[in-house]
């Protein structure tokens, strides 16, 4: 009876061993499977950025490595081998960067009422439209640009704004290249309202330029006014000094010539008189001086 009883826990535990490696390959196999469906959809990502289209056609390879993530962790000891087994938590961490990437691309949302292939025929439409008319596209594709437009402004307004990234994407190169390229994006301007802001803005300023200056023209007279009713002797203004000079010349009387040539005769008199009285002293002195000299004998 011993014996059978130690068989017995022998077989288990040799059961049990072979059990636990049977596990650890296994989780080893699912580590690995959900890595690989990892490197593909990064791949994906990478080779589908410009222009992007991630959230299409890298739909199904996200399903893969997502069911492969969700395989690994249902399994209790691969859970607990996988999670929280270090400080960075390399497995979970992972899976996490791509699937944020995923929900920021608002990528749920291209397979959501059938958005992304609705949009595709109106895009295939638009495009055509340019392949056929490229002389005139302007004109001839103006309708289908239109459409595709307001389809996605509609589906914009409609999600609050988030709105798959691929169709951003593919809707902002879309007006680009209608604007920038074709030059089909010109504003028209209304004459009548430019007209009118043009007047006001040239006009304003003169209104309000000669308005001031009368309002200060019929201040200052009005304050002459009452100056000139204060002090009526003001009232006359006083002449100016070239008036001055002028009635000072007009009132110098005028003198004849005779009168002119008498007094130059006078002035000549007056220079003349001294130069005689110097003359005349001096022959006085000679005479002087011969009188007085003694006379020597012989």
């Amino acid at each position: 009876m011993l014996k059978k009883i130690l068989s017995f826990l022998i077989l288990v535990g040799c059961c049990h061993n072979a059990i636990s490696l049977e596990t650890k390959k296994t989780c080893k196999h699912l580590v690995g499977e959900l890595g690989d469906s990892q490197s593909k959809f990064v791949y994906c990502v990478t080779d589908h950025s410009v222009p992007v289209a991630l959230c299409v056609d890298c739909e199904p390879l996200y399903a893969n490595m997502k069911n492969a993530y969700q395989t690994l962790m249902s399994i209790e000891n691969c859970s607990k081998i996988y999670s929280n087994a270090d400080r960075i938590n390399i497995v979970s961490t992972t899976q996490e960067v791509l699937t944020y990437m995923w929900n920021k691309a608002n990528c749920d949302d291209c397979f959501r009422g059938n958005h992304s292939e609705l949009y595709e025929e109106l895009w295939n439409s638009f495009n055509s439209c340019l392949t056929i008319h490229p002389k005139s596209e302007c004109t001839d594709c103006k309708i289908e640009y239109l459409t595709l437009n307001n389809f996605y402004l509609e589906m914009d307004k409609a999600n609050k704004g988030r709105v798959c990234f691929d169709l951003q994407d593919s809707m902002n190169r879309t007006r680009l290249k209608w604007s920038d390229e074709l030059k089909c994006c010109q504003r028209e301007v209304k004459m009548t309202i430019f007209i009118i802001t043009v007047c006001l803005v040239v006009i304003l300023p003169l209104c309000i330029f000669y308005s001031t200056a009368v309002v200060l023209t019929k201040r200052r007279e009005a304050e002459h006014g009452v100056i000139n009713h204060l002090t009526p002797e003001l009232e006359d203004p006083a002449p100016s000094t070239s008036a001055l000079i002028t009635a000072a010349i007009l009132s110098t009387p005028q003198e004849t010539m005779s009168e002119v040539q008498a007094q130059i005769e006078k002035i000549s008199d007056v220079v003349e008189a001294p130069r005689t009285k110097a003359l005349f002293n001096l022959s006085d002195s000679d005479d002087l001086s011969t009188d007085d000299e003694p006379i020597l004998g012989s």
